[in-house]
């Protein structure tokens, strides 16, 4: 079989000598795993579009056992991110997240899209790392069927006054209702909740627009990160280095 797609390569594995196992977020197949034979060559056709944050147009084949990449045509390599450490580390955590959230052979444009703007984002100063990664954490994660619900307190209803996020349930709620704060309960201010709210009300290319006290811009960066682990129910290696940078 061959398909024809857009991808990033989210995932690159040396095997061999000269080659590679790429893991592609695609436009319209999800999560694929492919070989791509001699691409750690320099003078292969496909050696600059099969390295790690390389976005292209890709053909590839599927055999009995495995994909395999035949051509890859880059339209973005991201090379700047490399220039900063911690600008690749956090592209780096947006690409393990879409490895754990993304479905396999579905259409994913959606997923494709978020990562992509994320990255020049990132790759451009345009915004606040914390903004960015934010927006990325609950944008992916309701794309995945985990969108928070954060209208009011899940148990009596209450609009006002101070709310914690249950990050097991996804549901808000009041202090009155929290006999002791677990770790699954992620504090609130004011601000950072306004922020979730923008952000999960809004189209993707307005929902960096915000800005926030340093206070409330530390609440939504713990609350997204707890949100995402807790429903994941797993950690991310990447987050960990970026955070300890």
């Amino acid at each position: 079989m061959k398909v024809s797609t857009d991808a990033l390569v989210i995932r690159e594995q040396h095997t061999g000598e000269n080659d590679r196992i790429v893991t592609l977020l695609t436009r319209d197949f999800g999560l694929i795993r492919a070989f791509a034979t001699g691409s750690r060559k320099i003078n292969n056709r496909n050696h600059a579009a099969t390295q790690m944050l390389s976005y292209g147009k890709f053909v590839l084949y599927k055999t009995k056992d495995a994909w395999r990449v035949g051509e890859a045509d880059p339209i973005a390599t991201f090379f700047e991110l490399r220039d900063d450490i911690k600008k690749l580390s956090l592209a780096q955590y947006f690409c393990e997240v879409a490895k754990v959230l993304t479905p396999e052979e579905d259409n994913s444009e959606e997923y494709l899209r978020l990562v992509l703007n994320c990255l020049q984002l990132t790759a451009n100063d345009k915004y606040n790392q914390t903004i960015i990664k934010a927006v990325f954490e609950l944008y992916i994660l309701s794309l995945s069927g985990y969108m928070p619900e954060l209208n009011l307190c899940n148990r009596c209803g209450a609009e006002d006054g101070e709310f914690v996020l249950d990050c097991a349930e996804g549901v808000l709620l009041c202090r009155q209702h929290i006999p002791v704060l677990y770790e699954r309960y992620a504090p609130l201010s004011k601000g950072a909740l306004t922020a979730m709210r923008y952000i999960l009300s809004s189209e993707l290319k307005n929902a960096f627009n915000f800005t926030l006290s340093d206070e409330s811009l530390s609440l939504l960066k713990s609350t997204c990160e707890t949100y995402l682990k807790t429903q994941t129910e797993r950690s991310f290696k990447t987050l960990d280095f970026y955070n300890s940078l």
